[in-house]
This record gives structure tokens, sequence and C-alpha cells, in this order.
């Protein structure tokens, strides 16, 4: 295998392989070699990615299931609405791996290396593994490595949760809409929610979130998700998939490592929604920019995704931290008091400043002004 490159992307997983496909689908970078370097095989489901959109991108043929209308619970409030012109869609990650591994092989300018990234030198462009070390002129990394970070200025709350994909003998689900949120379940002096996909009537995935707290054995989170789904008169059941995982919610500045030569992509860059814990769609959109300045030959180390939104995350997420168990009255409260449509496009950064002030005075407003106020006086922001 070669030793030097144009690019090396560290980290196989979404936010490489979709930076990949970029790449791959644009003909300016043709001539210029790139190497993935994955540990892991990345070929089962070990994750579904979620997300909204009013427009086609470049995941829509994969798409495993779309949904056109949602519902918010808790447990004094239920809402059910149509998304139009949004539609809720899921990418199965297996299908996704196969389908982003398949055009890289085709790339005859592309290697991808099963290794392990033990180092990366940002002085020389060097990235060393247990299969030898690679030169290049820019490293992307996803390699997230939280012990490295101070986050007391800006707090890490981990979102967990553990899924059950399940079949029933009777049909039981409308497989047109998803259960965005319902909170109506112990909230246990934390923020939980469980989160609902229906794929057809007797099949759909159940999903035991929640914001902050020790992630706990398996076994407590599916005593969780069985109480639920006695809950909702569904006692035969099979499961089919499980699956597992921890996305960090924070507002650090990882973008502040990045130089003209080295740039962090995916949860490494801080890509994930600090208020949400969605990644894939924040990747694309971030993804188009970093192309843009490799095109244009602008300085990566100018690219620092930080605008109002990251502040409105910040302010969010000392509320979470702070709420002591009550952060599902704010959710409850943004779902009372708007439009659901007007949350999904803010939560997507598309509104306008007018929108945005709407928005805030549906809810507790103390709430947000004490979490500003601990923000100045820490000097925090």
């Amino acid at each position: 295998m070669e030793k030097d490159y144009d690019y090396i992307i560290c980290g196989g997983g979404a936010s490489g392989l979709l930076l990949s496909n970029a790449l791959i689908s644009d003909r300016f970078f043709d001539d210029k070699k790139v190497l993935i370097i994955e540990k892991e095989a990345k070929v089962d489901n070990d994750k579904t990615f979620s997300f909204w959109d009013n427009q086609s991108n470049v995941l829509d043929r994969i798409v495993f299931k779309s949904w056109e209308k949602a519902e918010f619970k808790d447990s004094e409030f239920s809402s059910s609405f149509n998304l139009s012109p949004y539609k809720y869609k899921m990418v199965r990650s297996d299908r996704f791996y196969s389908y982003m591994r398949k055009k890289i092989d085709r790339a005859s300018n592309f290697n991808y290396l099963n290794a392990t990234v033990i180092d990366i030198d940002k002085v020389n462009n060097k990235v060393k593994t247990d299969h030898g070390d690679f030169l290049c002129t820019i490293v992307f990394s996803s390699l997230y490595e939280p012990k490295k970070y101070d986050f007391n200025k800006y707090p890490l709350l981990n979102q967990h949760f553990l899924g059950w994909t399940i079949e029933t003998e009777n049909d039981f689900f409308d497989e047109n809409k998803i259960r965005f949120m319902d909170f109506s379940i112990e909230q246990h002096k934390e923020t939980r929610f469980m989160y609902v996909l229906p794929f057809s009537k007797n099949s759909a995935l159940f999903e035991y979130t929640f914001f902050g707290g020790d992630i706990m054995k398996n076994s407590e989170y599916e005593k969780e998700i069985k109480k639920y789904l006695k809950n909702e008169g569904i006692e035969n059941f099979k499961i089919v998939e499980r699956e597992k995982g921890v996305i960090p919610m924070t507002c650090y500045p990882f973008f502040n490592e990045n130089t003209d030569h080295f740039i962090k992509i995916g949860t490494s860059g801080g890509w994930t929604k600090p208020s949400t814990g969605y990644t894939v769609k924040n990747s694309i959109e971030k993804i188009d920019l970093i192309i843009k300045h490799l095109k244009q030959d602008k300085p990566l180390s100018k690219i620092k995704f930080k605008n109002r939104f990251w502040f409105y995350d910040v302010l969010f997420l000392d509320v979470l931290v702070d709420s002591r168990g009550k952060g599902s009255k704010v959710f409850s409260d943004l779902f009372r008091n708007n439009d659901p449509l007007l949350l999904f496009k803010f939560l997507g950064e598309k509104t306008n400043i007018f929108e945005e002030i709407r928005i805030f005075i549906s809810v507790n407003i103390m709430t947000f002004v004490r979490s500003l106020f601990k923000r100045i006086s820490n000097f925090s922001i």
C-alpha cells in the first residue's frame, strides 16, 4: 500500500464515509489520492441514522423507511401532527456501510485500510497506525477522545439508549406515524423518553432514551421497555434486533483544534446537534462547506461551525444539566405552545430571529434567563 496521500480520513463511520462519498461524487477530486483508516469491520446494523428533511440528499437511495406523521406525548399532553413539508427518514447502518464501501471500492483513487490509528502528528501530517505510518497533505479525523477535554465550561451530557426492534403477532402500529418523544414514562429524577419507529403494522423499534445520568446495565433499560410495551397492550412479541449507544451532547468547541491541514469531523468535530443528539443531517451540511473550502483552497482553520444556534444549544444544555429531572417540562412546553413544524425548522437551524423569539417566550423564560446569567457570571460563553 502507498505511504503518501493527498487526504487521509481517520474513521470509517458516518462522517468519514459521507466525506468520502462527497469526494468521490465531485470530479474535482478525481486526481486526489485518499486513504480511509477504520479499525472495525463496519458491516453490522449497529445503529440507525435518523433525520428529517424537506429535500433530497445523498442518503435517499438507501432510506429504509420514511414517515409523514409524528406524535409527541407526556403524562398530561399528547399531540399528533403531519410533518409535511418534512419527512422523517431512517437509514439502517448495515445498508449505509455496504452502499458507501461499494462506492469507495470502485474509486481508483481511494484505498481502505482496516487498522488502528495510534497517533496523528499534526505538525508533519503523519498518521501512525498498527499497520505502518502514512503521510498526507490534509488529515480528517472522526476519532472521539473525550478524556482529552475539560468539559467544565461546556458541560457534556450523554444521551444513552437501548432499543429493541420487535415483531408482534397482531397488528398494533400505525406504520405512517412515529412517536418522536414520549415523556409519559417515569423520569426517575432525570430526563427520559421513549422513541418509537413503526416499520409495519406488526414491527417497530422501541428505544428507551435519556439525557445524563450513569449508563445502566442492559437489564435496566430492558425492564423499562418491557413495562412500556405492557402498558401499550403488547405482551406477545419477538425481539428481532437490538441496538445500544451513547451520543455525547456538548457545545465544547472541538473545532478550535482545526488547522489548515487537520480538521475534526463528525461527533469528534462537534457535528452532533448538542440539543438533540442528531448528527447525520448536520454532517451532510458541514461536509458541503468543507468541500467548498477545499475546491477554493480556503484555509480549513477558518471553519468554526459557531453561530447563534450554537449559543442557543449552550443555554439549552445548561437547562437540561440544571433541571434535576425536569427537562421533560421544557420539551412539553415547546410542543404544547408551538406549531411542531416550527420546532423542527428551529432544530434544523432554519428559523429566523423572530421565529426564535416566539419559541423562547413559549416556555418558562426564567429557566433560560437563569442559565444565561450563570453563563455570563462564569465568563463561559
